[in-house]
C-alpha cells in the first residue's frame, strides 16, 4: 500500500525546474515580441493619421467648392464633412487635430501627437494636399509649408508610409 502512494506522488504534476524553464521561455518570447508590437502600433497610428489628413483635405476641397473659401475644423464639422472628434480637441488615434489657419486661399491642419510614446512623427496638410511631417522625440506642431513632404493626395498609396525615408 505504501509503495502505491509513493509512485503516485512521483508521477503527479511538473517539477519546479520544468515550470521555471517554461516561464523563462515565455519571458524570452515576450521580450522579443513586445518591442515589435509597439513599433507596429506606432506605424498604425501614423498611417491612420495620414489617411485622416487626406480625408480632411478632400473635405476642404468640397467646402471650398461650396463656400468659396477654406474652413476651420469647426466649420467642416458644422457642414457635416468631418467627424466632430477632429474639431473637438480630443485625440483620434493618439493625435490631436487643430486648424492653424483657414483663409479663402489657404489652410493648415495640424496633427500633433499626444505624447512621444504615441508615434515618432507629427503631421500637417495644406491647401495643395501636401502632407508634411517632422520626426522628433517631442510632439510639436508644424507651421504651414514646413517639414518634410510626405506625398500628395494623388498617387500616394497606403504603402507609401513604409517607403518614406526617415530623416
Amino acid at each position: 500500500m505504501k509503495h502505491k502512494r509513493q509512485s503516485r506522488r512521483l508521477q503527479a504534476g511538473f517539477s519546479l525546474i520544468e515550470l521555471l524553464i517554461v516561464v523563462a521561455i515565455i519571458g524570452i518570447l515576450a521580450a522579443v515580441a513586445v518591442p515589435k508590437l509597439l513599433d507596429n502600433l506606432k506605424i498604425g497610428r501614423e498611417t491612420a493619421t495620414i489617411e485622416s489628413l487626406r480625408t480632411i483635405h478632400t473635405s476642404q476641397a468640397h467646402f471650398h467648392a461650396l463656400k468659396g473659401k477654406f474652413g476651420s475644423l469647426k466649420e467642416l464639422t458644422e457642414a457635416g464633412l468631418i467627424d466632430k472628434n477632429y474639431s473637438g480637441g480630443t485625440a483620434v488615434s493618439g493625435y490631436v487635430y487643430s486648424s492653424t489657419e483657414a483663409t479663402p486661399d489657404k489652410y493648415c491642419i495640424q496633427a500633433t501627437r499626444q505624447s512621444s510614446g504615441t508615434a515618432s512623427r507629427d503631421f500637417n496638410v495644406i491647401e495643395d494636399g501636401t502632407i508634411r511631417y517632422i520626426e522628433s522625440n517631442t510632439p510639436s506642431a508644424i507651421p504651414h509649408s514646413e517639414g518634410v513632404p510626405y506625398g500628395t493626395t494623388q498617387g500616394a498609396g497606403a504603402g507609401a508610409a513604409a517607403e518614406q525615408p526617415k530623416q
